[in-house]
């Protein structure tokens, strides 16, 4: 009898002692990711930028897509080697989070320990091989954008010193102003775009906008002196200033004939207020440079 509840009790402290060794196993270490900022040099425009989520990496392997702020559980400790890309919403649509093929990740070797929380800093910077096509952050004389023979309302900058509202950094903003008389912008790039790339290679436009109306972004294309206009998103009002990411990979790329290009912003009045106002900042179009 006594032999039996020896056994039984050493067979009690060997399960007490597996479940709590397994216990252990999966108690986490976590980092903690408040936010994940954008550093560019003088020649890449504005610094601006809206990094939705983390694309986080243990040891190469993936560990999940996180929205920042973000605690995330890591089963490992001791020393690991943590990869953060930056993740977007891509052409604003919440559905659809994909990491930003322009920004390079970062890679860091974290002293993991478990059930701590280790707070993680992360500054990404452009790849080494992005292209900045086109810039204009609205600051200079020679404005980049002008209206279409169609275009009635007004374009031109706003000011930091008249309404500082109306300015998302620096001293202007490019500014539209729509009435019920003159109710319809339609502003046109003066460039013309002939180099940008197809064949898959991620081209994007980044864009700071505010708007108490629908905005349509638009590409024309132009193949032997026709064009051709494709509307690429519409931006919906909103009272705060918003950033954009919008891909125009598949686009270029559906169109092989297509050499020339340029970029077209309309906007027609909100019968429901007295001014539509359209306001937009750091307009850019970047790609990765194709290797040779």
């Amino acid at each position: 009898m006594i032999k039996n509840y020896l056994a039984i009790f050493l067979w009690g402290f060997l399960l007490v002692s597996c479940a709590k060794y397994e216990d252990e196993s999966l108690i986490p270490s976590y980092i903690q990711i408040e936010k994940i900022d954008v550093s560019n040099s003088s020649s890449q425009g504005s610094s601006s930028s809206y990094i939705s989520d983390a694309w986080v990496y243990l040891d190469g392997g993936e560990r999940g897509t996180f929205p920042l702020p973000a605690r995330i559980p890591l089963l490992a400790s001791g020393k690991h080697t943590i990869k953060i890309e930056a993740g977007i919403k891509l052409n604003g649509v919440s559905a659809t989070r994909v990491p930003y093929p322009l920004l390079e990740p970062i890679e860091m070797e974290i002293d993991l320990q478990k059930d701590s929380i280790i707070p993680v800093s992360a500054n990404l910077r452009y790849r080494s091989n992005t292209h900045f096509e086109f810039i204009e952050d609205f600051e200079g004389a020679n404005q980049r954008f002008e209206s279409t023979d169609f275009g009635t309302a007004e374009w031109g900058i706003s000011s930091n010193a008249t309404n500082p509202s109306w300015v998302f950094e620096g001293l202007h903003s490019g500014l539209g102003r729509i009435t019920e008389e003159d109710n319809f912008l339609q502003i046109i790039t003066k460039d013309e775009f002939t180099n940008l790339p197809k064949n898959g290679v991620p081209v994007f436009i980044e864009l700071d906008f505010k708007t108490n109306t629908t905005i349509i972004l638009s590409v024309v294309g132009y193949t032997n002196g026709i064009s051709d206009v494709e509307d690429l998103i519409n931006l919906n009002p909103t009272e705060e200033w918003k950033k954009i990411y919008i891909n125009l990979t598949s686009t270029l790329s559906y169109q092989p004939d297509v050499h020339v290009y340029k970029f077209l912003i309309s906007a027609n009045h909100n019968s429901s207020l007295d001014e539509s106002i359209v306001l937009i900042d750091n307009f850019k179009i970047v790609y990765r440079e194709v290797e040779k």
